[in-house]
């Protein structure tokens, strides 16, 4: 007899059975981290447009947007936090350019400015697309333009060069589903 009997297996054959689907389920998942982060882009991609699209219904405002996303830059991040519009970018020289937008007036503005850049430091006003924007400089070599738009508060903050922050500051207008 080749030791167990009908319907009760022997322990070495449970475990070789586990080891087998352990290796399986390892396999799978080395192929979807193969498939999914690859060191070019080791971050995924989202469709901020479709997150975009439910803010005003969730959070009573309709959110800021690029008019468009220049040619090799990706949305790593498009939601709502807390009624918060989140839209975090990497640029094609792998630099990162964030957007917070939210309900609120200047005091609003100055926490969420704490909130998303801590650490700047006063560097101006500068005007943008008609708009006066104060500038932050921070920790890391991170600029930060904060203003008010309407009755929201906005921040853009990230690590690319000024010019292309002030570039997507410029290009921001109200998302048009």
């Amino acid at each position: 007899m080749s030791g167990y009997s009908r319907g009760n297996p022997a322990m070495g054959d449970v475990l070789r059975s586990v080891l087998v689907l352990g290796v399986g389920v390892l396999v799978v998942w080395l192929l979807g981290r193969l498939l999914t982060v690859t060191p070019e882009n080791p971050t995924s991609e989202v469709d901020w447009r479709a997150a975009a699209g439910v803010v005003e219904s969730r959070a009573g405002f309709v959110p800021l947007v690029p008019a468009e996303v220049p040619d090799r830059w990706r949305a790593t991040r498009a939601e709502l936090i807390d009624g918060r519009w989140q839209l975090n970018l990497v640029t094609g020289d792998d630099e990162y350019v964030g957007l917070s937008q939210r309900r609120g007036d200047a005091q609003g503005l100055g926490t969420l400015v704490e909130d998303r850049a801590p650490g700047g430091e006063e560097a101006g006003t500068v005007k943008i697309a008609g708009r006066a924007w104060q500038v932050r400089t921070g920790p890391e070599d991170t600029t930060t333009f904060a203003g008010l738009v309407g009755e929201e508060a906005v921040v853009v903050t990230g690590s690319a060069e000024r010019d292309v922050l002030e570039d997507y500051v410029a290009s921001l207008e109200p998302f048009a589903s």
